[in-house]
């Protein structure tokens, strides 16, 4: 083993993406056909990401007067991200690929263990143009699911909402995928098929599918889409914490669909992104399920919502049916210049996440965003900046503020991040 520092990025030939990393406008991309002439590539890596953040006060109820009562946050410390991870090519066109991780490592109530979040192989059957990956692997979805781990690399500290842990549209992991290059014209068609275990209940076939179209370097173009194929389950109980997928902790039974489009921009230094997605559910509300919500701290419109507006509500009281919308849009912007520091990006982002579903209280399975509005729908402005003194070390920091309303009046309150990342690489030769 050797160590590979500053020049380590262009020995990759693909990590969380399936294209490998750029790290700053003037950085290589690996790409697949790099190692094309070698029979065996081994490639051991991973990123470590040091993260703090201060919320200013913020809504926690309503005061017999009806005011608003306020509630201050502490300090968080922690470590999000810390991933080990091995990548290999054998016979120059077969592939595997392992992700541990243990994210949230940074308290001192004991280490968190490793967890696989990726272990797939891979196959050629018509060269680039018809592949097969096989595992557990993250599915083609948007701009940002293959590389949410690798956080040195995407403008921001935090990725867009509907990629949160607290949002999740639908599962970031699924077990096979058909995937493929065309090239036309000079120019690149990707195309890729999922589908997996996710939250399948019974017979059903849920599939996933990504398409875009990339001109060069400069601009690419695609749409994503999800059907849970049948009835879905959820992945967590009430109590258990956040959904890990599309469907919400207190259903019986879910049927969904995930579309949208997203777009990316690159000239010279700039960057700019965007994307919109909606997930239509037809849900069954679970009505003991829903009863322990009673205790969640739900708003009147909350209450309403999934009928527990008596004294002392049963199942029957319980709504069952359950059909509304999720929907989610954002732009980010940045600029990459050179320093004798090394190079400096500023950037922009906007969020807007709405689901009418969900709660507050996170351990029964809420956001603590749009479950804590009046509407159950916030907005987020971003600026911050990143400093990258060599490439594989990004410092960032921004601040944002949440436009929401809340006990009928309209609530801004901001929070400030601060990360500094960092990805290393041990290379076999």
């Amino acid at each position: 083993m050797i160590w590979r520092g500053h020049n380590a990025l262009r020995g990759l030939l693909f990590t969380t993406a399936a294209a490998g990393l750029t790290f700053g406008a003037g950085a290589a991309s690996a790409q697949d056909e790099e190692y094309a002439d070698e029979s065996q590539v081994v490639r051991i890596y991973g990123f470590i990401d040091a993260y703090a953040e201060k919320v200013a006060e913020t809504p926690a109820g309503v005061g017999a007067n009806g005011d608003t009562i306020y509630e201050s946050n502490p300090y968080e410390f922690d470590v999000p991200n810390l991933h080990f991870m091995v990548q290999g090519v054998i016979g120059g066109k077969y592939r595997y690929f392992l992700n541990l991780a243990a994210p949230g490592s940074g308290g001192v109530g004991g280490d968190e263990p490793l967890g696989v979040r990726n272990a797939w192989v891979e196959a050629p059957i018509l060269g680039n143009s018809l592949q097969i990956r096989w595992g557990k692997t993250y599915r083609r979805f948007g701009l940002y699911n293959e590389i949410l781990d690798a956080v040195p690399t995407f403008i921001g500290i935090e990725a867009p909402e509907l990629f949160d842990n607290d949002h999740l549209m639908v599962t970031r992991t699924t077990n096979l995928m058909i995937h493929g290059n065309l090239p036309i014209a000079g120019n690149t068609l990707q195309y890729a098929v999922m589908t997996g275990n996710d939250e399948r209940a019974d017979g059903a076939v849920p599939i996933g599918g990504d398409l875009r179209f990339k001109w060069g370097s400069k601009l690419q173009i695609g749409s994503s889409f999800y059907t849970s194929g049948g009835d879905a389950t959820p992945t967590r109980a009430v109590g258990d914490g956040s959904p890990k997928g599309g469907v919400i902790n207190w259903m019986s039974e879910d049927q969904y669909m995930v579309f949208g489009g997203y777009a990316e921009l690159k000239v010279d230094g700039l960057i700019v992104q965007g994307a919109f997605w909606q997930a239509s559910h037809e849900g069954k509300r679970d009505p003991g399920s829903v009863l322990q919500l009673v205790d969640a701290g739900l708003n009147q419109r909350q209450l309403r919502r999934f009928g527990l507006t008596g004294a002392n509500p049963t199942e029957g009281d319980v709504v069952v049916d359950a059909n509304y919308d999720v929907i989610t849009y954002y732009l980010r912007a940045g600029y990459a210049f050179n320093t004798s520091a090394g190079e400096i990006t500023p950037y922009l982002q906007w969020d807007h996440y709405e689901n009418p579903e969900t709660i507050a209280n996170k351990s029964f399975g809420g956001d603590g965003e749009a479950g804590l509005t009046d509407d159950g729908a916030f907005q987020k402005a971003t600026l911050g900046a990143i400093w990258r003194p060599i490439s594989p070390v990004a410092l960032k920091v921004d601040g944002s503020a949440h436009i929401q309303d809340y006990n009928g009046e309209q609530i801004i309150y901001p929070e400030v991040r601060f990360s500094l990342s960092y990805f290393w690489q041990l290379e076999e030769l």
